[in-house]
């Protein structure tokens, strides 16, 4: 992550929610969540409070097959 001129690596716990076929696009979607902190003290940024959480709630979705372009 960069937070003005100061860029550090940031981790995150990742959990894996699941894969299910959505009924309403026939598509595959698989569901994560990410979280973590930062501290804004590391980058140089210590106003307002120093701590910073993450939470990411993530959806991927499989791409739809491509079209016959023949025709």
């Amino acid at each position: 992550m960069t937070i003005g001129d100061v860029t550090r690596p940031v981790t995150l716990d990742v959990e894996f929610g699941g894969v299910v076929d959505s009924p309403a696009d026939g598509r595959r979607h698989a569901g994560f969540e990410a979280t973590g902190e930062i501290r804004r003290s590391d980058f140089g940024a210590g106003f307002l409070g120093d701590v910073v959480k993450l939470q990411l709630e993530m959806q991927f979705v499989e791409p739809r097959e491509p079209q016959d372009q023949a025709g």
